[in-house]
């Protein structure tokens, strides 16, 4: 009963209050403990906390959950009683994980902010462009959330949807992220492309089996998106006679069997490659980071 209703209280209840009080003093007096601790015990809490959290989780999708299970129902043995303290912990797990997730990207936002305005007070090397990130957050978070706000909180808002309504936030936040950032993003990708050709080129030098094969491959479907050789290749006489060997058909033939298969062996390698390391964090045999 008790491991039920831990998570569940009524509002204004004095569990409530006792519980939120705690909730605040709790998480103050471990932070200052971990400040002023020794590395070791750093290294126990931090251990302790990535077990519990993940226990949560792992007996969550192990142990049997409760079946149409009622708003006021009370657990009849310990099996049921884990059954529902578990259900009732996923959630609020996940709310503090969202909260911390949050805290850290705003302390991410702050370290961005520190860096490049001390850049910019001792006029680092490089300062302009520190000027230039501050500049356009700052930008982007002005015209964002003015915007934000007459569309939401605003009689205007609804109308503002259409292109031809538009004030000048709309307009600026429009210009800010489709005219600039996303051209540049598209830009940037671009230059991608070339260092992929180049790369490319080695790769599909002969000089073995495999770059062969990987060559053979490639050439097969990029003739395929070429019309003119792809109709050449269905007027041969062989292939008029082999409707099988029609490039359309060869080029569908390589992904859907070789390429597929190899997908899912990379699949599985890299999820059991996932299972061992987050086994790895659960159990604290991964020291790196711990230290900290």
């Amino acid at each position: 009963m008790i491991l039920a209703s831990f998570w569940v209280n009524q509002s204004g209840s004095i569990w409530l209050f006792v519980k939120l009080i705690l909730a605040f003093i709790v998480p103050l007096a471990i932070f200052y403990g971990i400040k002023d601790a020794s590395p070791g015990v750093r290294r126990a809490i931090i251990g302790a906390t990535f077990f519990l959290t993940g226990l949560v989780y792992v007996l969550y999708l192990i142990w049997p959950k409760p079946i149409h299970r009622q708003p006021n129902e009370i657990p009849q043995n310990f099996s049921e009683s884990v059954g529902f303290f578990v259900s009732d912990t996923v959630p609020v797990a996940a709310d503090v994980a969202n909260i911390v997730a949050t805290f850290l990207l705003g302390l991410g936002v702050f370290s961005v902010i520190k860096i490049h305005s001390e850049k910019l007070a001792r006029r680092h090397r490089d300062w302009p462009f520190s000027l230039v990130l501050i500049g356009s957050m700052l930008l982007m978070v002005i015209f964002g959330y003015w915007n934000y706000y007459l569309k939401n909180y605003t009689p205007a808002g609804p109308s503002l949807g259409n292109p031809a309504n538009w004030t000048f936030p709309s307009f600026a936040e429009d210009f800010l992220f489709n005219g600039l950032y996303q051209q540049m993003e598209a830009a940037m990708f671009s230059l991608i492309a070339f260092f992929i050709l180049s790369a490319a080129y080695r790769a599909f030098r002969i000089r073995s089996i495999e770059a062969t094969v990987l060559l053979g491959t490639a050439l097969l479907l990029v003739l395929r998106t070429m019309t003119v050789v792809s109709q050449l290749w269905a007027d041969a006489p062989f292939v008029r006679d082999h409707p099988n060997m029609q490039l359309e058909s060869i080029a569908k033939w390589l992904p859907n069997t070789f390429q597929s298969s190899s997908i899912r062996g990379v699949d599985f390698g890299v999820g059991i490659g996932l299972l061992a390391m987050a086994l790895r964090l659960w159990l604290s045999l991964e020291k790196q980071g711990q230290g900290a």
